[in-house]
């Protein structure tokens, strides 16, 4: 079988390698430094080209089983409208600002299916709340954790970047979305800020940002919310930032520039980074209030040297891609995470797959029986 990868960036080369050891692989990006490294790979082809041009993608793709976008946000809605107007099925993580359910006609009319957001948060966090409402006859609460962070804090900012710094300030001047009594509501992100004890780290600081993305819209639940984790004291230094300015569209690349000496993430000189997420779905089952708890923590592969927001990102993507290629979806149109977590076997496949590749999700169920009597 073929596969094609739509970007040799930081995930899209963990797609890449992963579909490689099994499937026949392209992999296309503008940038021929970061091909090269594919060069002399088994299993594994590079072709320069544009992402968003259809008629130099056409030939490349079309004879691929499944395609993988791993593009820059910017670019992420463009790809995906080439992709399903040159009639290819398609798993994606590029965090696009716009609306992928604008697509869903375009995917209808070329009979493919394009599961978006499939990476980390989003997508595994999108597939255990899915997975959780689907067991659940109502649900009242949803609240997911998640941040990237580096193992070894340094002060003042105790962060490290791993992906892009302006999509991370981005993050900080978009209203975050949430739901309150069914309602969805809109508040200032780096706002809400509650400490939590994790036992691999310590206490962090969990503030609200814009992550809940086709959750508000494909769950009902009473109540629902996602906040990013940092150590803290974060929130309030990048908040201090974004109040005298230094976050607007005029002066955020100056801020970026400044920033970036500070915050790059240097595996040569020891810097490592850790994935924590917590996941916590309410609801009521019969007479039961049940609740489902998802906890993952994960670390930089010192084997592989693949950062640890890398592989938790690359890997479900890859493994749904397996899906996708196999027909395992009948349904064309486009499938958001969540929207697939109702099939057992779908959801036990990614689960079993994702622990071979050691992102291990421990789940623990709690249940008070006759609450709701």
């Amino acid at each position: 079988m073929k596969a094609v990868v739509l970007g040799a960036g930081l995930v899209g080369s963990v797609i890449a390698r992963d579909m490689a050891k099994d499937f026949d692989t392209t992999v296309v990006d503008l940038d021929e430094q970061a091909l090269n490294k594919f060069n002399g790979i088994r299993g594994m082809s590079t072709a320069r080209a544009s992402v968003i041009d259809p008629k130099s993608l056409a030939p490349i793709i079309k004879d691929a089983d499944v395609v993988c976008g791993a593009v820059p946000g910017s670019i992420g809605y463009r790809m995906l409208k080439t992709v399903i107007g040159l009639g290819k099925n398609v798993c994606d993580i590029s965090f696009m600002p716009e609306d992928f359910r604008k697509l869903e006609s375009d995917a209808k009319d070329s009979g493919v299916t394009v599961i978006p957001d499939m990476g980390l948060a989003p997508g595994m966090s999108n597939l255990l709340v899915g997975r959780a409402a689907h067991l659940l006859d109502t649900v009242e609460s949803v609240v997911i954790y998640v941040g990237g962070l580096p193992e070894r804090p340094r002060p003042p900012f105790n962060y490290k970047i791993v992906f892009s710094l302006e999509d991370t300030l981005d993050e900080y001047l978009r209203p975050a979305r949430y739901v309150k009594d069914g309602n969805i509501e809109e508040i200032e992100a780096l706002r809400g800020i509650e400490e939590i004890d994790f036992a691999q780290t310590g206490k962090l600081e969990a503030f609200y940002t814009d992550g809940l993305r086709s959750l508000i819209y494909n769950i009902k639940a009473r109540n629902m919310a996602e906040k990013t984790l940092r150590y803290p004291g974060y929130a309030n230094i990048m908040d201090a930032f974004r109040s005298i300015g230094l976050l607007s569209d005029e002066h955020r690349k100056f801020t970026a520039k400044l920033l970036f000496p500070v915050w790059k993430m240097e595996p040569e000189k020891g810097d490592r980074d850790i994935t924590v997420m917590k996941i916590r779905v309410s609801g009521k089952k019969g007479y039961d209030k049940v609740t489902y708890e998802w906890y993952l923590f994960d670390k930089f592969d010192e084997d592989k040297w693949i950062h640890s927001m890398a592989r938790t990102t690359a890997f479900p993507c890859a493994v749904v891609a397996r899906l996708i290629a196999n027909c395992r979806f009948t349904k064309t149109g486009v499938l958001a995470p969540e929207m697939i977590a109702s099939d057992d076997d779908v959801f036990q496949y990614v689960i079993d797959q994702l622990a071979y590749r050691r992102v291990n999700f421990e789940e623990k169920v709690v249940i008070e029986k006759g609450y709701f009597k």
